[in-house]
């Protein structure tokens, strides 16, 4: 695969992965939720294999960054769920359509929203860890929306932990799919080429993050990781209708 892209065409791209960058940094998940959409507006073959470059780098910088608050313990339970869910993912997808695996998860994310509003205590056992690790990698998977329902088991978590918990394991997840594409042919030194070239945009956005951090953290956090895994839900499923 040859990628042709301007100079044009690189700085808006950087431009979309600094907003992401920005808003993972001082939330904890949901870059993708800006940057994949202007991507693929940009060009096509920026995702998945240079986007998910890019994101290596900042789940990378934002587990580092907070690695001392990362409950390790439930990012070992989750991973052994996740792992799992990623390959049954992949078989799902093998045979039940996209739009309807996208509407599922959908209904399935906004109900989850609806419970932690209603009932927001959910107690992080060995079981529901894995649970939610599993319905992570399964929806990662079919519809490359994984980060919301590990954002609300740990919401009421300090903003630390719950950045740098989620991003360790995003950190793993990103490693394992980097690796699945290379090994499919998806990712050659033509996608590494790009993916490192739109990273400063995503260093970029980290370093803002930084700023916007105090503020979420005193007032917010918790209405923001309710608010952007309800718009992650509206977004698959509008792009299921489309």
């Amino acid at each position: 695969m040859i990628l042709r892209v301007s100079a044009v065409q690189l700085i808006l791209a950087a431009a979309a992965l600094a907003v992401g960058g920005t808003l993972q940094g001082a939330i904890g998940f949901g870059s993708m939720l800006v940057a994949a959409p202007i991507l693929i507006l940009i060009e096509p073959q920026l995702v998945p294999a240079p986007a998910s470059v890019a994101a290596t780098v900042l789940v990378a910088l934002i587990a580092f960054r907070d690695r001392a608050s990362v409950d390790r313990v439930g990012v070992a339970w989750v991973l052994a769920g996740r792992v799992p869910g990623t390959v049954a993912g992949g078989l799902v997808v093998a045979v039940l359509a996209q739009r309807h695996l996208e509407v599922a998860f959908g209904l399935i994310l906004l109900v989850e929203v609806a419970i932690s509003v209603r009932h927001p205590h959910l107690a992080r056992t060995p079981a529901v860890l894995l649970g939610v690790g599993a319905l992570s990698g399964v929806m990662g998977t079919t519809t490359s929306v994984g980060g919301p329902p590990l954002a609300l088991v740990y919401q009421h978590e300090d903003g630390p932990t719950l950045r740098g918990t989620l991003n360790a394991i995003f950190l793993v997840g990103s490693i394992l799919s980097l690796a699945t594409l290379a090994a499919v042919g998806e990712l050659g030194t033509r996608e590494w080429q790009w993916g490192l070239a739109i990273s400063p945009g995503i260093v970029v956005g980290f370093a803002l993050s930084r700023h916007v951090i105090p503020h979420v953290d005193e007032r917010s956090l918790r209405p923001a990781v309710l608010g952007i895994a309800a718009l992650s839900a509206v977004a698959v499923l509008v792009r299921a209708a489309l």
